[in-house]
Protein backbone atom coordinates (compact mmCIF):
# COMPACT_ATOMS: atom_id res chain seq x y z
CA UNK A 1 0.00 0.00 0.00
CA UNK A 2 1.18 3.21 -0.68
CA UNK A 3 0.25 6.96 -1.15
CA UNK A 4 1.69 9.53 -3.21
CA UNK A 5 1.49 13.59 -2.57
CA UNK A 6 2.86 16.17 -5.42
CA UNK A 7 4.05 18.90 -3.67
CA UNK A 8 5.15 22.27 -5.24
CA UNK A 9 7.30 24.45 -2.91
CA UNK A 10 9.06 27.44 -3.68
CA UNK A 11 10.72 30.97 -2.51
CA UNK A 12 10.89 34.22 -4.25
CA UNK A 13 13.39 33.01 -6.76
CA UNK A 14 13.79 29.11 -6.29
CA UNK A 15 11.25 26.59 -6.81
CA UNK A 16 10.54 22.44 -6.20
CA UNK A 17 8.36 19.63 -7.50
CA UNK A 18 8.58 16.39 -5.60
CA UNK A 19 6.36 13.57 -5.48
CA UNK A 20 5.97 12.25 -1.63
CA UNK A 21 5.62 8.42 -1.51
CA UNK A 22 4.20 7.03 1.72
CA UNK A 23 4.73 3.17 2.12
CA UNK A 24 1.58 2.60 4.50
CA UNK A 25 1.11 0.05 7.25
CA UNK A 26 -1.25 1.89 9.41
CA UNK A 27 -3.96 -0.89 8.80
CA UNK A 28 -1.35 -3.44 10.89
CA UNK A 29 -1.25 -0.94 13.55
CA UNK A 30 -5.22 -0.57 13.60
CA UNK A 31 -5.76 -4.13 13.97
CA UNK A 32 -3.30 -4.56 16.66
CA UNK A 33 -4.81 -1.84 18.42
CA UNK A 34 -8.02 -3.33 17.50
CA UNK A 35 -7.12 -6.64 19.65
CA UNK A 36 -9.15 -7.98 22.99
CA UNK A 37 -7.23 -6.81 25.71
CA UNK A 38 -6.48 -10.58 27.57
CA UNK A 39 -4.99 -10.80 24.04
CA UNK A 40 -2.90 -8.30 24.18
CA UNK A 41 -1.69 -8.86 27.51
CA UNK A 42 -0.35 -13.02 26.81
CA UNK A 43 1.29 -11.99 23.54
CA UNK A 44 2.69 -9.10 25.45
CA UNK A 45 3.97 -11.14 28.24
CA UNK A 46 5.33 -13.45 25.45
CA UNK A 47 7.22 -11.23 23.58
CA UNK A 48 8.43 -9.35 26.45
CA UNK A 49 10.20 -12.26 27.64
CA UNK A 50 11.55 -13.50 24.43
CA UNK A 51 13.67 -10.07 24.64
CA UNK A 52 14.30 -10.54 28.50
CA UNK A 53 15.18 -14.53 27.83
CA UNK A 54 17.77 -14.08 24.79
CA UNK A 55 19.91 -11.00 25.99
CA UNK A 56 18.07 -8.06 24.03
CA UNK A 57 16.86 -6.40 26.25
CA UNK A 58 20.55 -6.25 28.28
CA UNK A 59 22.27 -5.20 24.59
CA UNK A 60 19.96 -2.07 24.77
CA UNK A 61 20.92 -1.71 28.53
CA UNK A 62 24.47 -1.74 27.18
CA UNK A 63 24.35 0.58 24.53
CA UNK A 64 22.11 3.36 25.93
CA UNK A 65 20.95 3.06 29.31
CA UNK A 66 17.66 5.19 28.49
CA UNK A 67 16.57 2.85 25.49
CA UNK A 68 16.97 -0.18 28.18
CA UNK A 69 14.53 1.95 30.51
CA UNK A 70 11.78 2.65 27.54
CA UNK A 71 12.05 -1.50 27.22
CA UNK A 72 11.34 -2.10 31.04
CA UNK A 73 8.77 0.77 31.68
CA UNK A 74 5.76 -1.23 30.00
CA UNK A 75 6.99 -4.33 31.75
CA UNK A 76 7.43 -2.77 35.08
CA UNK A 77 3.82 -1.42 34.86
CA UNK A 78 2.54 -4.79 33.97
CA UNK A 79 4.27 -6.64 36.68
CA UNK A 80 2.79 -3.72 39.01
CA UNK A 81 -0.20 -3.73 37.94
CA UNK A 82 -0.22 -7.73 38.61
CA UNK A 83 1.12 -7.16 42.15
CA UNK A 84 -1.34 -4.58 43.21
CA UNK A 85 -4.29 -6.82 41.53
CA UNK A 86 -2.69 -9.93 43.48
CA UNK A 87 -2.55 -7.58 47.16
CA UNK A 88 -6.11 -6.42 46.88
CA UNK A 89 -7.31 -9.85 46.14
CA UNK A 90 -5.94 -11.11 48.88
CA UNK A 91 -8.35 -9.29 51.43
CA UNK A 92 -11.52 -11.23 49.83
CA UNK A 93 -11.41 -13.73 52.58
CA UNK A 94 -11.15 -11.07 55.46
CA UNK A 95 -15.16 -10.31 54.12
CA UNK A 96 -15.78 -13.94 54.73
CA UNK A 97 -16.89 -14.18 50.75
CA UNK A 98 -17.94 -18.24 49.45
CA UNK A 99 -15.43 -20.09 47.45
CA UNK A 100 -12.31 -17.87 48.30
CA UNK A 101 -10.32 -20.08 45.74
CA UNK A 102 -12.74 -18.91 43.00
CA UNK A 103 -13.34 -15.33 44.20
CA UNK A 104 -9.58 -14.08 45.19
CA UNK A 105 -8.37 -15.22 41.30
CA UNK A 106 -11.55 -13.38 39.76
CA UNK A 107 -11.12 -10.69 41.66
CA UNK A 108 -7.64 -9.96 40.75
CA UNK A 109 -8.57 -10.44 36.83
CA UNK A 110 -10.85 -7.59 37.94
CA UNK A 111 -8.51 -5.24 39.53
CA UNK A 112 -5.53 -5.81 36.37
CA UNK A 113 -8.65 -5.04 34.01
CA UNK A 114 -9.71 -2.01 35.59
CA UNK A 115 -5.90 -1.15 35.81
CA UNK A 116 -5.16 -1.35 32.39
CA UNK A 117 -8.45 0.31 31.01
CA UNK A 118 -7.99 3.25 33.36
CA UNK A 119 -4.29 3.99 34.30
CA UNK A 120 -2.95 1.46 31.93
CA UNK A 121 -4.14 3.81 28.81
CA UNK A 122 -3.63 6.76 30.27
CA UNK A 123 0.27 5.70 30.28
CA UNK A 124 -0.28 4.49 26.73
CA UNK A 125 0.82 0.55 28.31
CA UNK A 126 -1.48 -0.92 25.61
CA UNK A 127 0.29 1.11 22.78
CA UNK A 128 3.75 -0.05 24.50
CA UNK A 129 2.73 -3.40 24.25
CA UNK A 130 1.54 -3.88 21.20
CA UNK A 131 4.69 -1.81 19.81
CA UNK A 132 6.67 -5.21 21.81
CA UNK A 133 4.57 -7.17 20.36
CA UNK A 134 4.69 -6.58 16.83
CA UNK A 135 8.78 -6.49 16.74
CA UNK A 136 8.82 -9.82 18.61
CA UNK A 137 6.41 -10.92 15.18
CA UNK A 138 9.20 -8.77 12.93
CA UNK A 139 12.43 -10.17 14.47
CA UNK A 140 10.77 -13.69 13.90
CA UNK A 141 8.89 -13.02 10.35
CA UNK A 142 6.01 -14.10 12.15
CA UNK A 143 3.58 -11.55 10.96
CA UNK A 144 0.95 -13.12 8.21
CA UNK A 145 1.08 -11.05 5.19
CA UNK A 146 4.33 -8.44 6.23
CA UNK A 147 6.87 -10.28 4.24
CA UNK A 148 5.02 -9.73 0.96
CA UNK A 149 4.11 -6.39 2.25
CA UNK A 150 7.84 -5.31 2.44
CA UNK A 151 7.70 -7.03 -1.15
CA UNK A 152 5.49 -4.40 -2.49
CA UNK A 153 7.41 -1.72 -0.99
CA UNK A 154 10.45 -2.93 -2.41
CA UNK A 155 9.02 -2.77 -5.88
CA UNK A 156 7.89 0.72 -5.52
CA UNK A 157 11.20 1.93 -4.67
CA UNK A 158 12.66 -0.23 -7.42
CA UNK A 159 10.19 1.79 -9.34
CA UNK A 160 11.52 5.18 -8.43
CA UNK A 161 14.75 3.87 -9.06
CA UNK A 162 14.40 2.39 -12.43
CA UNK A 163 12.39 5.77 -13.77
CA UNK A 164 14.82 7.87 -12.59
CA UNK A 165 14.44 11.59 -13.71
CA UNK A 166 14.60 13.02 -10.46
CA UNK A 167 17.47 15.21 -9.15
CA UNK A 168 17.52 13.50 -5.93
CA UNK A 169 15.69 10.50 -4.26
CA UNK A 170 15.58 10.52 -0.35
CA UNK A 171 13.97 7.33 1.28
CA UNK A 172 12.88 8.51 4.90
CA UNK A 173 11.58 6.12 7.58
CA UNK A 174 11.64 7.31 11.64
CA UNK A 175 11.35 4.93 14.66
CA UNK A 176 10.73 1.39 14.03
CA UNK A 177 10.69 2.77 10.66
CA UNK A 178 13.87 3.01 10.24
CA UNK A 179 14.19 -1.73 10.22
CA UNK A 180 11.61 -1.73 7.76
CA UNK A 181 13.69 0.29 5.67
CA UNK A 182 16.52 -1.28 5.53
CA UNK A 183 14.33 -4.46 4.21
CA UNK A 184 12.66 -2.57 1.49
CA UNK A 185 15.77 -0.97 -0.07
CA UNK A 186 18.15 -4.24 0.21
CA UNK A 187 15.38 -5.74 -1.88
CA UNK A 188 14.92 -2.79 -4.23
CA UNK A 189 18.30 -2.90 -4.81
CA UNK A 190 17.96 -6.18 -6.08
CA UNK A 191 15.68 -5.56 -8.15
CA UNK A 192 17.61 -3.06 -9.67
CA UNK A 193 20.89 -4.51 -9.59
CA UNK A 194 22.08 -2.01 -11.91
CA UNK A 195 21.33 1.03 -9.90
CA UNK A 196 24.11 3.39 -9.83
CA UNK A 197 26.29 2.62 -12.61
CA UNK A 198 25.15 5.53 -14.18
CA UNK A 199 26.30 7.50 -11.05
CA UNK A 200 22.84 7.27 -9.75
CA UNK A 201 22.55 7.89 -5.45
CA UNK A 202 19.93 6.67 -3.00
CA UNK A 203 19.83 8.77 -0.04
CA UNK A 204 18.95 7.27 3.54
CA UNK A 205 17.16 9.37 6.38
CA UNK A 206 17.01 7.75 9.60
CA UNK A 207 15.42 9.66 12.31
CA UNK A 208 14.47 8.65 16.14
CA UNK A 209 15.92 5.32 15.17
CA UNK A 210 15.05 1.87 16.72
CA UNK A 211 16.64 -0.42 13.72
CA UNK A 212 18.67 -1.94 16.85
CA UNK A 213 15.40 -2.99 18.51
CA UNK A 214 15.57 -5.63 16.05
CA UNK A 215 18.79 -6.15 14.82
CA UNK A 216 20.28 -6.66 18.61
CA UNK A 217 18.02 -9.71 18.56
CA UNK A 218 19.77 -13.23 18.13
CA UNK A 219 17.18 -14.15 15.37
CA UNK A 220 17.22 -10.75 13.45
CA UNK A 221 20.63 -12.26 11.40
CA UNK A 222 18.19 -11.40 8.67
CA UNK A 223 18.24 -7.61 9.34
CA UNK A 224 22.12 -7.52 10.18
CA UNK A 225 22.86 -9.04 6.63
CA UNK A 226 21.03 -6.49 5.22
CA UNK A 227 22.51 -3.59 7.07
CA UNK A 228 25.61 -4.99 6.43
CA UNK A 229 25.00 -4.72 2.60
CA UNK A 230 23.12 -1.68 2.37
CA UNK A 231 25.48 0.73 4.45
CA UNK A 232 28.07 -0.71 1.73
CA UNK A 233 26.93 -0.02 -1.03
CA UNK A 234 28.50 2.59 -2.87
CA UNK A 235 25.34 4.00 -4.11
CA UNK A 236 23.82 4.23 -0.88
CA UNK A 237 24.11 7.96 0.97
CA UNK A 238 22.89 7.34 4.02
CA UNK A 239 22.65 9.68 7.22
CA UNK A 240 21.19 9.37 10.80
CA UNK A 241 19.72 12.34 12.91
CA UNK A 242 20.15 11.76 16.32
CA UNK A 243 18.62 13.77 19.47
CA UNK A 244 19.24 13.39 23.45
CA UNK A 245 15.97 15.01 23.76
CA UNK A 246 14.63 11.75 22.25
CA UNK A 247 14.74 8.39 25.23
CA UNK A 248 12.79 6.16 22.54
CA UNK A 249 16.34 5.83 20.27
CA UNK A 250 19.54 4.80 20.32
CA UNK A 251 21.64 8.27 20.94
CA UNK A 252 25.13 8.38 20.75
CA UNK A 253 25.14 4.96 18.83
CA UNK A 254 26.83 4.35 15.54
CA UNK A 255 24.58 1.00 14.70
CA UNK A 256 27.23 -0.51 12.75
CA UNK A 257 29.74 -0.42 15.42
CA UNK A 258 27.17 -1.68 17.55
CA UNK A 259 26.52 -4.78 15.45
CA UNK A 260 29.82 -5.09 15.12
CA UNK A 261 29.65 -5.25 11.46
CA UNK A 262 32.60 -3.95 8.80
CA UNK A 263 32.81 -0.47 9.20
CA UNK A 264 31.99 1.54 6.16
CA UNK A 265 31.73 5.15 7.19
CA UNK A 266 28.09 4.93 6.77
CA UNK A 267 25.51 5.69 8.04
CA UNK A 268 26.63 8.88 8.89
CA UNK A 269 25.92 10.24 12.74
CA UNK A 270 24.42 14.28 13.36
CA UNK A 271 23.39 15.82 16.32
CA UNK A 272 20.24 17.75 16.13
CA UNK A 273 19.48 20.09 19.59
CA UNK A 274 15.85 19.95 19.91
CA UNK A 275 16.07 23.61 21.39
CA UNK A 276 17.33 25.17 18.72
CA UNK A 277 14.23 23.50 16.49
CA UNK A 278 11.07 24.35 18.81
CA UNK A 279 10.57 27.82 20.59
CA UNK A 280 11.31 28.10 24.26
CA UNK A 281 7.85 27.86 25.30
CA UNK A 282 7.21 24.96 22.80
CA UNK A 283 9.74 22.75 24.28
CA UNK A 284 9.37 23.76 28.12
CA UNK A 285 5.44 22.44 27.07
CA UNK A 286 6.69 19.03 25.34
CA UNK A 287 10.11 18.20 27.35
CA UNK A 288 8.48 15.75 29.33
CA UNK A 289 6.15 14.19 27.15
CA UNK A 290 9.10 11.86 25.41
CA UNK A 291 6.57 10.13 22.73
CA UNK A 292 6.08 13.83 21.72
CA UNK A 293 10.11 14.46 21.37
CA UNK A 294 10.16 11.56 19.61
CA UNK A 295 7.83 12.62 16.65
CA UNK A 296 9.68 16.28 17.23
CA UNK A 297 12.17 15.04 14.13
CA UNK A 298 9.13 14.45 11.35
CA UNK A 299 7.62 17.39 12.63
CA UNK A 300 7.59 20.78 11.31
CA UNK A 301 10.14 23.54 12.78
CA UNK A 302 9.51 26.89 14.83
CA UNK A 303 12.92 27.72 14.25
CA UNK A 304 15.57 27.97 10.96
CA UNK A 305 17.66 25.41 11.65
CA UNK A 306 20.06 22.87 9.92
CA UNK A 307 17.66 19.82 10.10
CA UNK A 308 14.29 20.51 8.65
CA UNK A 309 12.52 17.70 8.02
CA UNK A 310 9.74 19.58 5.19
CA UNK A 311 13.24 21.28 3.57
CA UNK A 312 14.89 18.10 3.36
CA UNK A 313 11.90 16.72 1.30
CA UNK A 314 10.82 19.43 -0.56
CA UNK A 315 13.72 22.03 -0.19
CA UNK A 316 16.31 23.26 -2.91
CA UNK A 317 19.43 22.09 -0.64
CA UNK A 318 20.64 18.45 -1.50
CA UNK A 319 20.49 16.14 1.53
CA UNK A 320 24.45 16.11 1.36
CA UNK A 321 24.52 19.71 1.29
CA UNK A 322 22.57 19.72 4.83
CA UNK A 323 24.59 17.14 5.90
CA UNK A 324 28.28 18.03 5.27
CA UNK A 325 28.00 22.00 5.08
CA UNK A 326 25.63 22.05 7.50
CA UNK A 327 26.63 25.93 9.16
CA UNK A 328 25.52 27.44 5.58
CA UNK A 329 22.17 25.92 5.33
CA UNK A 330 20.44 28.93 7.45
CA UNK A 331 22.53 31.50 5.75
CA UNK A 332 21.43 30.29 2.50
CA UNK A 333 18.22 31.75 2.98
CA UNK A 334 17.01 35.57 3.21
CA UNK A 335 14.29 36.77 5.82
CA UNK A 336 11.79 36.40 2.74
CA UNK A 337 12.60 33.16 1.95
CA UNK A 338 14.85 33.35 -1.16
CA UNK A 339 18.15 31.43 -1.86
CA UNK A 340 20.70 33.31 -1.57
CA UNK A 341 23.02 30.17 -2.61
CA UNK A 342 26.47 30.74 -1.22
CA UNK A 343 29.88 29.24 -2.51
CA UNK A 344 29.82 25.52 -2.87
CA UNK A 345 25.67 24.93 -2.30
CA UNK A 346 24.11 22.40 -4.51
CA UNK A 347 20.81 22.78 -5.29
CA UNK A 348 18.01 20.32 -6.10
CA UNK A 349 15.18 21.80 -8.31
CA UNK A 350 13.47 18.01 -8.56
CA UNK A 351 13.05 14.96 -5.94
CA UNK A 352 11.29 11.82 -5.09
CA UNK A 353 10.91 11.76 -1.43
Amino acid sequence: MTGIWRIAAGGPNWSTEAAYHSLLWHDVVLSDFARPGWRRVLLGVRAFGDFILTGTALRYFRVNWRYGLFFAYPVLLLLSFAALSIYVASFVPGFGMPLPYLTVPLVALAVFAALMAGPGRFLMLDYMIDDWIFGYQLVHRLRPGFDERLEGFAQALADVLRRGGADEVVFGAHSLGCALKIAVVDRALQLVPDFGKNGEKLSLLSTGSSLLKIAFHPKAGWLREMVARVSAHPSIFWIEYQTMADPISFYKVDPIAALKLPATGQPIIRRVHIRDVLEAATYRRFKANFFRLHRQLVMGNEKRYFYDYYMICCGPLRLETRVFKPDIVVPSFAQDGSLIEPAGVETARVSEG
